[in-house]
């Protein structure tokens, strides 16, 4: 099955900040993901969430499996992205 995914109005903004080729390389990495999330992603110590790691970048995401969804709460540079 695969998971649909949506992003928050705050994972669409932190996406802008970003430069175009990594934003994008960020977005194809998320959609790649879609087939198998548990594949690549990992839990969150300490938080509810799943990351995906994107070279120095980090995706936080919700994972639910009754919905088959994911959703993108935040995206940004690793050392800066769990702080917020």
């Amino acid at each position: 099955m695969r998971y649909s995914l949506s992003w928050s109005d705050k994972s669409i903004k932190d996406l802008e900040k970003l430069s175009p080729d990594i934003g994008q390389r960020i977005s194809d990495k998320l959609e790649l993901i879609r087939d198998n999330p548990y594949r690549t992603v990992e839990w969150c110590t300490g938080y509810p969430y799943f990351h995906q790691r994107i070279g120095a970048y980090r995706a936080i995401l919700d994972i639910d499996n009754t919905a088959l969804s994911i959703r993108v709460h935040s995206v940004g540079l690793r050392k800066k992205v769990y702080d917020r």
